[in-house]
């Protein structure tokens, strides 16, 4: 019975604790404003002008007995009763207000306290307070103005007023005082009771939530289980659950799931097709390349060759001969280049490499090449001590970079090799100074046998990406105003 009566739908278990959150939201209020109107500030405030008006009071009493400037005998009994009377009538409509006459040199002439609960009426003064209100008066009368004080203590606030009077013999003061409670009471109740059940509502909305989110939870869990089996390689048909709007969702998950799987066996055979294309494409570009590269070296040997016999000239033969070892030894490059490009590079090894010793090898390697075409070749400051790479594969690559930029670097210009450490990679660039790339070959410099020189291969660049993409990163090439610069973003572990 009690499973029918619960919502079956999440709109309705929100209705349920939003209606709870809003009973508790009202109770709430009630309390502030219960709180606001009964606060020990508020209290505090009445009661100064409570005292305010009872020492106003009996100023005015006592006043009425000294009109015309009688002055009265302070040892008559009468005289006494009737300013105790006057002080009576002064209080009675001031509920917790207590008060009297003071004179000095005299002390106490008259006491009142008409809103004592007591079973009898209180008469005498409270010696406890007597030492703060003969302070209070005697600095009223001195001042000749009304003096308050408050004494805070740890339960109640004891307030007290005392103001001079106007009396044909000076020395004259009227004191009132009252005792506001801190805690306790009729308000402090009514506030404990209201933020006690808005505790219980708070907490009791707080648990059903608790074991709605509980259950929410489980049922995810068990379709995240289903969603993340690594033995799966499609989306599952997953179970229902029994709650309208997480089925819901479940039906669309199933439903995307079949047209998932369906748009995955047609990327599948998309990407086989493209494959299959984009290698034949890459074969017609390597065969169109390959066949440029040896039908010019075998048109100069032919046409060499058949100069060399019509003439029958053993010099002219030997030139004919030299000029064919020439084309040869360029034909054995390309087909080298080829080889490594189409073998790629071997997995980096991982070791670690010194790079300020491997740059300056560079240096060292092409220093004479570099001073005899009157081209600087330096290392550039702050190189990383230590680097974890395959030494000879990235030792090949900066040969090519190397030789390339002084091939392009006219005499007096600068090729400058590089090192830098940038978060977790190391970026090592070769940058010279010379006239850069044709701006219709740069989007293809790093494909095979695209050269901007005449006696070039086209490979060096191409073996250049494969070293790069071995170690895990790539290689770019970055066009400055003064030159070019390539680049290898090697990965580096933490």
């Amino acid at each position: 019975m009690l499973r029918r009566l619960m919502p079956r739908s999440l709109a309705g278990w929100f209705a349920i604790c939003w209606g709870l959150f809003l009973g508790a939201a009202l109770v709430a209020g009630a309390a502030l404003i219960s709180l606001y109107r009964d606060s020990t500030g508020e209290r505090l405030r009445r009661a100064e002008l409570a005292l305010s008006r009872g020492c106003d009071a009996i100023a005015g009493r006592f006043d009425f007995a000294t009109a015309g400037g009688r002055r009265l005998d302070w040892a008559d009994a009468a005289i006494a009763q009737m300013l105790a009377a006057g002080t009576m009538l002064a209080l009675r409509d001031l509920p917790g207000v207590e008060g009297g006459l003071w004179r000095s040199g005299s002390g106490a002439l008259a006491y009142a306290f008409p809103s004592y609960e007591g079973a009898e009426p209180k008469t005498d003064l409270p010696a406890a307070e007597l030492p703060r209100i003969r302070q209070a008066a005697e600095a009223a009368i001195e001042a000749d103005r009304p003096i308050s004080r408050r004494f805070d203590g740890r339960s109640e606030t004891l307030l007290l007023r005392a103001c001079p009077l106007d009396a044909p013999e000076p020395g004259m003061a009227a004191w009132v005082m009252q005792r506001v409670i801190l805690f306790g009471g009729t308000a402090y109740l009514r506030a404990a009771a209201a933020v006690a059940v808005l505790t219980v509502v708070l907490l009791g909305s707080a648990g059903w939530l608790g074991w709605l989110l509980w259950n929410w939870s489980r049922q995810l869990r068990r379709i995240e289980a289903a969603l993340g089996d690594p033995a799966g390689t499609a989306l599952p048909q997953l179970e229902m659950t029994g709650q309208r709007d997480l089925d819901r969702m479940l039906l669309a998950v199933n439903g995307a799931a079949e047209r998932a799987a369906e748009a995955h066996r047609a990327a599948v055979a998309a990407a086989e097709r493209a494959a299959e294309a984009e290698r034949l494409a890459g074969l017609g570009r390597v065969a169109a390349g390959v066949a440029h590269e040896v039908r010019n070296p075998m048109a100069a040997m032919r046409l060499k060759a058949e100069n060399a016999l019509a003439v029958r000239d053993p010099e002219r033969m030997a030139r004919a001969l030299e000029a064919v070892l020439g084309q040869v030894a360029r034909l054995e490059r390309v087909a080298r280049g080829l080889l490594d490009v189409a073998r790629g590079a071997a997995p980096p090894t991982g070791t670690p490499v010194d790079l300020p010793l491997l740059l300056a090898g560079r240096i060292a390697l092409f220093h004479e090449q570099a001073t005899e075409a009157g081209i600087t070749l330096e290392v550039a400051a702050g190189v990383p001590a230590v680097a974890l790479l395959d030494a000879s594969g990235i030792e090949g690559a900066l040969n090519n970079l190397v030789l390339n930029a002084l091939d392009a670097t006219p005499r007096g210009g600068r090729v400058t090799l590089s090192a830098v450490r940038q978060d977790h990679s190391l970026l090592l660039a070769v940058a010279d100074t010379g006239q850069g790339i044709p701006a219709e070959l740069r989007d293809q410099v790093f494909e095979p046998f695209v050269t901007s020189r005449a006696d070039g291969t086209g490979l060096g660049l191409a073996l250049v990406r494969e070293v790069a993409r071995a170690h895990g990163g790539e290689a770019r090439l970055v066009h400055r105003p003064d030159g070019t610069t390539v680049e290898l973003d090697l990965p580096q572990p933490e």
